[in-house]
């Protein structure tokens, strides 16, 4: 038994003094290779493999905060050591390599010190590789622990070294090495682990990050807290030792308590706005998705994060919905930029990667596209006004028959009544009169698309071959909301990548669509829609807004359910509806455009401004007021001035773009005429015979028969054409004075009645009469004409 001791004691002093011998002439081997040879048969340095390794995508809102993070395998965030804490750095150094900024990639001083733990152990246990060594043997070697493995580990960090600098180097290792919990790189781990960014590390938190190294399964804290805590302070207790911290900073350091929040699980946030907004991202840098979310990327977007929670809360609220299961989107836009601030495509709270409706549908709009297709080319192209009159009755278009909701009609209408009350039948006359083609160039300019097949008058009504957006309809609008100008519309401002070299900036692609006249009285007409018309639910709000709703009726239900919304400063549209109506599934008939749509758009306005006031629309120079006649509008079905003594409640103000306004006044609220051709005569019979032209159609004329002072009201007519009257109820052998006055059948000054100059008076001598000896004819030239009299 001694024997076989003393020979075992003795194999391992032999066995110990090989590797001593081996470890010399490795060191040996090493130091020829590195300064007088090249060896060919070993990999060249190649910093490619440590600068392109995978990187996290970072997004951020519209203020510049980060938002959140993706990434694929490899949570990696690229951080400058300008970043990082000189005290953090002095951690890793302390930990890892003490002589880092003194060796030339391998420290000679260290191998012999580890291999003279690895002769006592009589095996390799101790490692001797500096952070150089540690960095090439992770980005370009394998793991395996062979004397050929590690000198040529040694040869590549000497020729990296070579090439860069120590802070260099040590940049590269703090943003390549991985510290488990899924996290590569310093400012993964610390967001990780501590939830902040590696430029916010205490020297504590620097501390344990560097302690894990060590043995990531082992010192992760969300494995095991304590481990971690107790590796935490020897690093400190190293740090000291080599001067990096004072007595009392080692104390104090060891005495933090270490916070960790790591959540467990993917805590990105996604969602319909950051999935599309990735989704355009990939296009404009001509990527796929897996590049994305590995190279690095900074992604800026115009989120406004707090108003996205808002939407997507009201999405998840069955109460905004007519039925629960019923499907929904939403788009919020900037007026003037084109930034899309929010963005709702389902009701499917958190989903990630799922249909988007907002951008993704085609639906058939209804009569929200009416301002884009109809009104703004007929009012900018066309020369109509807001005054315009139609003609609202079922009407054959050559073989197509638009009808109004619930077939209700309204007769003569001007345009501003017609896009209040969302006539379908005026819509389709004005697209008659100006054209489609004239009414698609316009609609295609605010971002409307359309397939060669959309050629017919259907298009006023929406009634495309695929249909349209919430993303199209809130652009256009955005247009109208920016006083006639088109910003393309986007999530995405701007692309850095890692290093924060600019690789796409949002210019909004800007068109002038329609004047800022035509544009004002445009949004008038749509006020008046959301005021008084069918999107008042959205007008009890009391915020100065413009828009327009839209419904698609299908059997007994409804189809789609539309608004489209704006003021000054934002636009925004939304869609209800089924994903698919082949299992008979419909929208209840009450749930139109101007209901549960208008809820939602009444929380989102509402959110936007409960701490600030609202803008109201201002009116541009060029337009001008104008007072008209509602009796002209109404039954002569023109647009004439208002007079002086029009009464208040029979006039209408409405805006022109100046040069378009009537110029004539209303014959109607004058002082009525007085009468022409006024005569009076003696018939064969010896009657007063009485005839006289009216001069306007309007008036009642009044005869009065004047006897000893006191005037009688004889008759009374109203009407075109000559008058003649045959007064047979005056006493033979009297005499009597005629005349006649124009009275307005409507016009009151002071509660009385506004009459026009009377006739002249004529006056006659009625003979006594006998038995007729003469014919009626001649009978004219009886009796005494007394010259006409003032009244």
């Amino acid at each position: 038994m001694k024997r076989q001791k003393k020979r075992s004691g003795i194999g391992r002093l032999f066995k110990g003094l090989f590797l001593a011998f081996f470890l010399a002439a490795a060191a040996f081997v090493l130091f020829f290779a590195v300064t007088l040879l090249d060896l060919d048969a070993w990999d060249k340095f190649d910093a490619k493999k440590i600068l392109d390794v995978d990187q996290t995508l970072v997004v951020y809102d519209a203020q510049g905060n980060e938002y959140t993070r993706l990434h694929g395998l490899e949570d990696r965030v690229w951080v400058p050591l300008g970043d990082v804490p000189d005290i953090v750095v002095k951690a890793f150094v302390s930990a890892e390599d003490m002589r880092f900024y003194e060796h030339f990639g391998v420290d000679i001083i260290r191998i012999f010190g580890a291999a003279w733990q690895d002769i006592k152990a009589g095996s390799f246990v101790q490692g001797a590789s500096t952070i150089s060594q540690q960095l090439i043997k992770l980005s370009h070697l394998t793991s395996e622990k062979t004397i050929s493995r590690k000198l040529e580990e040694a040869v590549l960090a000497y020729q990296m070294e070579q090439s860069y600098t120590k802070d260099q180097i040590m940049e590269m290792y703090l943003n390549y090495i991985y510290f488990g919990g899924g996290y590569y790189g310093i400012e993964a781990a610390s967001l990780g682990y501590f939830g902040v960014h590696a430029s916010e590390l205490s020297t504590a938190e620097g501390a344990m990050l560097a302690g894990v190294l060590k043995s990531t399964a082992r010192y992760a804290p969300h494995l095991n807290y304590d481990a971690s805590v107790e590796r935490r302070n020897h690093v400190l207790g190293l740090m000291y030792e080599q001067g990096y911290l004072s007595e009392e900073e080692r104390v104090s350091a060891q005495a933090e308590k270490a916070v960790i929040v790591r959540s467990v699980g993917d805590t990105a946030k996604r969602g319909y706005y950051v999935d599309q907004a990735l989704s355009d991202a990939a296009k404009l840098l001509n990527v796929d998705f897996d590049m994305l979310l590995t190279g690095g990327y900074r992604v800026y977007t115009a989120l406004d994060p707090e108003l996205q929670s808002y939407c997507e809360a009201m999405f998840t609220d069955d109460a905004m919905f007519p039925t629960a299961d019923c499907e929904g989107a939403l788009v919020v836009q900037q007026a003037n930029t084109g930034r899309v601030i929010a963005l709702v495509g389902g009701r499917e709270s958190g989903a990630s990667m799922a249909f988007n409706r907002a951008v993704s549908i085609r639906r058939q709009p209804g009569s929200v596209i009416k301002p884009v297709i109809v009104y703004a080319p007929a009012l900018e192209e066309h020369g109509f006004t807001a005054a315009s009159m139609l003609l609202d009755e079922p009407t054959d278009f050559n073989g197509y028959t638009p009808s109004n909701f619930g077939d209700k009609y309204y007769g003569w209408v001007t345009l501003r009544e017609a896009v209040k009350r969302s006539l379908n039948v005026p819509a389709v006359k004005v697209l008659y009169e100006i054209g489609v083609q004239s009414g698609k160039r316009v609609a295609e300019a605010c971002g409307i698309r359309f397939v060669e097949e959309d050629t017919s008058l259907t298009l006023a009504l929406g009634g495309f071959t695929y249909g349209v957006s919430p993303w199209q309809i809130a652009g256009a609008y955005a247009c109208f909301a920016s006083g006639g100008v088109f910003n393309s519309p986007t999530l995405v401002t701007k692309i850095t990548d890692a290093k924060g070299k600019v690789l796409y900036e949002y210019r909004p692609e800007q068109k002038r669509i329609l004047s800022e006249q035509n544009n004002f009285i445009l949004t008038s007409m749509l006020q008046s829609a959301i005021s008084e018309g069918t999107g008042r639910r959205l007008g009890e709000l009391n915020i100065p807004l413009a828009g327009k709703t839209g419904t698609v009726g299908e059997g007994g239900g409804n189809r789609d359910a539309w608004m489209a919304a704006y003021n000054p400063e934002y636009a925004a549209a939304v869609w209800m509806g089924y994903d698919s109506s082949e299992d008979g599934k419909a929208l209840p008939s009450a749930a139109t455009g101007g209901t549960y749509p208008a809820l939602l758009l009444r929380g989102l306005f509402s959110k936007l401004y409960e701490n600030s006031d609202a803008p109201d629309f201002t009116m541009p120079p060029g337009i001008v007021e104008c007072k008209l006649d509602l009796h002209a509008l109404g039954e002569a079905h023109e647009v004439l001035l208002a007079t002086a003594l029009t009464p208040q409640k029979s006039t209408v103000t409405e805006i022109f773009v100046e040069g378009t306004e009537p110029t004539k006044q209303s014959d109607y609220w004058v002082v009525p005429y007085p009468v022409a051709n006024f005569n009076v005569t003696l018939n064969a019979d010896g009657y007063p015979s009485i005839s006289f032209t009216p001069r306007q159609a309007f008036v009642e004329y009044r005869l009065y028969r004047e006897e000893g002072g006191t005037s009688v009201l004889v008759n009374k007519w109203k009407g075109k054409g000559s008058v003649s009257y045959v007064d047979r109820g005056v006493a033979a052998g009297t005499s009597c004075l005629y005349y006649v006055v124009p009275v307005h059948p409507e016009l009151r000054v002071n509660s009385q009645e506004v009459t026009g100059p009377a006739s002249s008076k004529i006056g006659v001598i009625i003979p006594k009469r006998s038995a007729p000896t003469s014919s009626p004819e001649d009978g004219d030239d009886q009796g005494l004409t007394i010259d006409a009299l003032p009244p």
